[in-house]
């Protein structure tokens, strides 16, 4: 198999993209007391207005989803004191509606986690470890389970079939799963990639390349440290790559395996991660500029954009880049291509708790003050969640229709 370094594909062209709403700028509570700016729109939950039309022919037709954790009224969630033993709800919304409630309970295939729901194709994908078990379910219903405490990296619908790709709680290695069925097991081992890694994408550190089920993984250690890259559960190890090659993230890209390295173009990165849209390919993770090191953003093989100081999750979307922060006292921040917004008091539990599209930043947070509900946001429309709880999960799909 060839293996490529990144600067040899960097010749291709981003996409054009629609221009940037500038980001997030604060929210308004329905008490006009929470952390917030005025001027932002406060609506409660119902479907977005259209907008308007790009072509003579089709429009774009954008789906929200998000699931939310909901405790009974007067429970504050926040301190927690009988974790597991309080019950609750799990709710999925499409396009601002609840249209799932799932109560929970001691035979439940979910959890209050956040962490543990995963939004693909429109069903909320969820996993619990119990009984000395591991179970998976969608949309409240088990699908598989196997025995050993798991989480899951890689989650791939294909028709009927379900492949997972789980780590064990404790220890090393990983196994990869076609409906609960085990295609590979290696003892030893880190994939790249996982389900709140934005740029795999909803289904973690699984994908398809050329038709086949694929993903990449190290294994060992320091300079003994290997490649390798699976084909519909066929591991391959990649020659070209010199054992202990510094490299921070690993993708099969129409048939080749692509490789970031700490010394990408000259530049000192880690963190890195390759995003990939059809021809399309940029880099993010944090870069050093001799005064320290910054959240920013490389395309079409030029100079890294700076989007922020502090840590962030990245996000990149057509030719753009986003960076939400969220600091240790509990303050998120937006980060545009042009400038930041002031911090939110809000919890952003996990990276799939944001969604960045042409023009569309997306975020579903929840103020530390419970006296105030969790929201969904996209510029300065806010549509608030009415649970006592928190939303654990987001994601924005567009699509084309016939106007």
């Amino acid at each position: 198999m060839r293996t490529s370094f990144f600067p040899l594909l960097l010749a291709a062209v981003l996409a054009a993209c629609d221009p940037f709403d500038p980001g997030i700028v604060g929210y308004r509570s329905r008490s006009d007391c929470g952390p917030h700016r005025p001027g932002d729109r406060v609506e409660q939950a119902g479907p977005d207005e259209p907008g308007p039309a790009p072509g003579p022919v089709f429009q774009l037709d954008t789906t929200v989803y998000y699931c939310a954790v909901r405790f009974p009224d007067g429970y504050d969630w926040q301190r927690d004191t009988a974790y597991g033993s309080v019950p609750f709800e799990l709710l999925l919304y499409r396009d601002f509606e609840p249209v799932l409630t799932l109560p929970s309970g001691p035979d439940a295939c979910f959890v209050p986690d956040p962490d543990r729901h995963h939004l693909a194709g429109g069903h909320l994908y969820t996993e619990r470890m119990a009984d000395g078990q591991t179970r998976i379910g969608r949309d409240g219903v088990e699908l598989f389970r196997f025995p050993g405490r798991e989480y899951l990296v890689g989650l791939l619908e294909d028709g009927e079939d379900l492949y997972t790709l789980s780590r064990p709680a404790k220890g090393d290695g990983f196994t990869f799963r076609r409906n609960g069925d085990v295609l590979l097991r290696q003892p030893s081992g880190t994939p790249f990639g996982s389900l709140t890694d934005p740029s795999y994408g909803p289904s973690g550190a699984l994908y398809r390349d050329q038709e086949q089920v694929c993903f990449c993984y190290a294994s060992g250690k320091g300079p003994q440290q290997t490649f390798h890259a699976v084909r519909d559960g066929l591991a391959q190890q990649l020659e070209e790559l010199p054992p202990g090659a510094s490299v921070l993230d690993l993708k099969l890209i129409r048939g080749q395996a692509v490789a970031l390295r700490s010394d990408f173009r000259g530049e000192r990165l880690s963190e890195g991660r390759l995003w990939v849209s059809g021809q399309a390919f940029a880099v993010t993770g944090r870069f050093s500029d001799g005064a320290g090191w910054y959240s920013g953003y490389m395309k079409d093989g030029g100079a890294p954009e700076r989007l922020c100081r502090e840590e962030a999750t990245l996000y990149v979307a057509s030719g753009r880049a986003a960076a939400v922060s969220a600091d240790a006292a509990g303050d998120v921040r937006w980060y545009g291509p042009e400038s930041g917004r002031e911090p939110l008091p809000c919890h952003f539990f996990t990276p799939a708790c944001a969604a960045f599209l042409p023009g569309a930043p997306w975020l579903a947070l929840t103020p530390r003050d419970t006296r105030h509900r969790p929201f969904v946001r996209s510029g300065t429309r806010v549509h608030e969640v009415d649970v006592n709880g928190y939303v654990s999960s987001l994601a924005v799909t567009v699509s084309l229709r016939p106007r």
